[in-house]
């Protein structure tokens, strides 16, 4: 009995989804795009991948918008499916014109952030990739030893939609091995087991020795 009961309610339930679906579609008889200015309407159709006379509903319509923000084109999205017209509404990132970094001397450290930047110039500017690509700068300080490197980041807006990008970095000073330790059951004596690591305590007199620095 209770198997038959069971069963009945996933068919009803089945067919509410269904006829909710079929009441929510709509036959796609016309794409109007509005707000883009850099990017061609032909892009943005064949980013959507939808079709002249498509059948198409709401989850279509949620699965074309999270596309659409995963190219990173775009700042802003607003789809509807009206009377069988679909009308994207789009605000277009800003274009990076410029990537400056502040702060560093070295050319060699500027050298490695340029490296493990994804952002390029005449890409496009989103905020969310920004707070990425500090992480992976901070990361990169870390391993070379600058553990209290601070980043702030901030954009200058020019014309035409377009921003350059500043990376302020005030690096502060090397986190140095003040002593280590060896816990836990040991065979052999501490300074045995410290001739066998890289990493080394820091004494004034070793100017040149990378190994005095904290490197994760």
């Amino acid at each position: 009995m209770l198997k038959n009961i069971v069963k009945f309610t996933t068919i009803i339930l089945l067919l509410i989804i269904f006829n909710t679906r079929i009441v929510n579609s709509e036959i796609v008889k016309k794409i109007e795009i509005i707000g883009n200015e850099r990017i061609p309407i032909e892009t943005i159709n064949m980013l959507s991948d939808i079709q002249i006379n498509d059948d198409i509903n709401e989850n279509d319509i949620n699965i074309l918008l999270r596309n659409l923000y995963e190219t990173n084109f775009f700042q802003n999205l607003e789809i509807k499916l009206d009377n069988n017209i679909l009308k994207i509404t789009v605000k277009e990132n800003p274009i990076i014109s410029d990537i400056k970094i502040k702060g560093i001397k070295s050319k060699r450290i500027k050298d490695g952030i340029n490296e493990v930047l994804s952002i390029r110039e005449k890409s496009s500017f989103n905020e969310v990739k920004l707070i990425e690509e500090q992480e992976k700068i901070i990361l990169l300080l870390k391993e070379q030893g600058f553990h209290f490197a601070k980043i702030d980041f901030y954009k200058e807006v020019l014309d035409n939609n377009k921003v350059n990008l500043i990376f302020d970095i005030d690096l502060g000073d090397k986190a140095k091995i003040k002593k280590i330790s060896f816990v836990g059951d040991k065979i052999y004596k501490d300074q045995k087991l410290k001739r066998v690591i890289v990493s080394e305590e820091y004494k004034f007199w070793k100017i040149l020795s990378g190994k005095k620095y904290l490197n994760e």
